[in-house]
This record gives C-alpha cells, sequence and structure tokens, in this order.
C-alpha cells in the first residue's frame, strides 16, 4: 500500500432516501455515533451533505454523472489512526452503501486502492 500525503475522501451517494435514513445507514455500517449530520467512528468523521450541484437529468450520464448525485460525504481520518485502517475502512463504507442499493463513487488520492477503484466507470455501480 502506498503512503498518502491527503486521506480526506469524498463519497458520491445517488439515492431517492431520505436525508435522515442515509444518515442512520452511514451510522450502522461505521458503528458510529452521530452528532447533527455528522457521523463519528473509531477511525473517521464522516458528514453528510446534500449536493448543490443535484441534478437528476445529469446522474446519467456516463463519464462524470456522479458528481450530480443527491448526498455526498466528506470524510476525514480521525487523529492518530493508522492509514491502512482508514483506508480499509472506507472500502468497507463502500462495498456496504453499494449492498444496500446506493449508487456511490469515491473521490480521493487512494480511489485505486478501493474496491472497484471507488467505484468510478464501473458498471455494477
Amino acid at each position: 500500500m502506498s503512503m498518502y500525503d491527503n486521506l480526506y475522501c469524498k463519497i458520491f451517494i445517488d439515492t431517492d432516501e431520505e436525508r435522515e435514513k442515509v444518515l442512520n445507514s452511514i451510522k450502522d455500517i461505521v458503528s458510529g455515533a452521530i452528532e447533527r449530520w455528522t457521523i463519528i467512528s473509531e477511525s473517521m468523521e464522516i458528514e453528510l451533505r446534500k449536493n448543490e450541484e443535484f441534478n437528476k437529468r445529469e446522474i446519467s450520464r456516463k463519464e462524470d454523472g456522479f458528481f450530480y448525485s443527491r448526498y455526498y460525504l466528506d470524510i476525514e481520518p480521525k487523529e492518530n489512526i493508522e492509514q491502512e485502517e482508514y483506508i480499509f475502512g472506507i472500502a468497507i463504507l463502500l462495498e456496504n452503501l453499494w449492498s444496500i442499493g446506493y449508487k456511490a463513487v469515491a473521490s480521493c488520492d487512494f480511489e485505486n486502492e478501493l474496491p472497484r477503484k471507488g467505484g468510478y466507470r464501473c458498471e455494477q455501480r
């Protein structure tokens, strides 16, 4: 595994579910605690945001449609967490988002180390 200077990760999520339901799903996946629209787990802090660029029509575009998803997550590692553990946690989060039917694509420096390369250009998105 490579070493990365920047561990920030943004995950675009498209679903028709309400924001609170998405928040609770993520909380359950990472075994975290909710503080407003932020989930705090042992390895990361995740903020669920509404995407101001949301556009239902643009989502279906092949190349970059995920940029127009309804929500996105701003994710930062907790202090003193090992990089490998954090990236593994992001991978588990993505796999679980996909398994519950959310379309999710990660955008980060380490996306090539994630399952399906973060979901970008993946037919199974």
